[in-house]
């Protein structure tokens, strides 16, 4: 499966009326003629006044056939239309990314099951960057190691993939959480674990990674995943 994930950086104090608009035009209009949302986040650390939403495509071609149908689409149009005057952005971002066969999300219409406790969220988003022709190593031993670890002590993992186009040696996945404290408490109990230091010391020794970037989100109103 892949997905596309996009970032848009607004400017301060207009996010708020681009969402709402994409929320009630721009949106629906997308997932009538691409494919459905998978989630839409705006983010609560890291660089803030920003949105992330993630969209999944079984045969990347049928992209491009959503694509011109979305253009055509005379709700598309207007949402452009009622959004242009806002000015809100001043970047967007586009990721190509595949998911690994361990990941929960595998395929367009996957229904959403929540499995964390409660009624709020918060999404850990991580990049981690790797040297060229490490990261297949660094991954193996945390589907072997790290993963069964994180899967018993961590919040709900939402989708893990490698980017195919975009900055490429990066994996990109998302933990959900509760709440900021639920995180806290179980990052902490992961990193006490004897089988987390396991994998450590597996992976130190690969010299794999370059950089690792972590976002928190908060799920918008409209985002199947909250």
């Amino acid at each position: 499966m892949f997905l596309e994930q996009r970032m848009y950086t607004a400017h301060p104090g207009k996010l708020p009326a681009w969402l709402k608009a994409y929320a009630e035009i721009g949106g629906p209009a997308s997932s009538r003629t691409l494919t459905p949302l998978i989630g839409m986040f705006t983010v609560e650390f890291g660089q803030i006044n920003r949105v992330l939403f993630v969209r999944g495509f079984d045969d990347i071609d049928e992209r491009e056939a959503g694509m011109a149908r979305r253009d055509a689409d005379p709700e598309w149009q207007r949402f452009l239309g009622e959004t242009r005057p806002i000015n809100a952005l001043m970047m967007q971002e586009a990721k190509l990314i595949k998911t690994v066969p361990f990941s929960p999300l595998q395929k367009v219409g996957q229904p959403f099951e929540r499995k964390i406790e409660g009624t709020g969220m918060f999404v850990d988003h991580r990049t981690y960057d790797f040297h060229p022709g490490k990261a297949s190593a660094w991954i193996d031993a945390y589907e072997k190691l790290g993963k069964p670890v994180q899967d018993r002590l961590l919040g709900q993992l939402l989708w893990f993939g490698v980017t195919e186009c975009g900055p490429i040696n990066q994996a990109v996945f998302a933990w959900a959480y509760s709440s900021m404290a639920d995180r806290d408490r179980r990052r902490t109990a992961m990193m006490a674990d004897p089988g987390w230091a396991e994998f450590q010391k597996a992976t130190g020794s690969l010299g794999a990674l370059k950089q690792q970037t972590t976002m928190l989100l908060k799920p918008t109103a409209n985002s199947p995943i909250r």
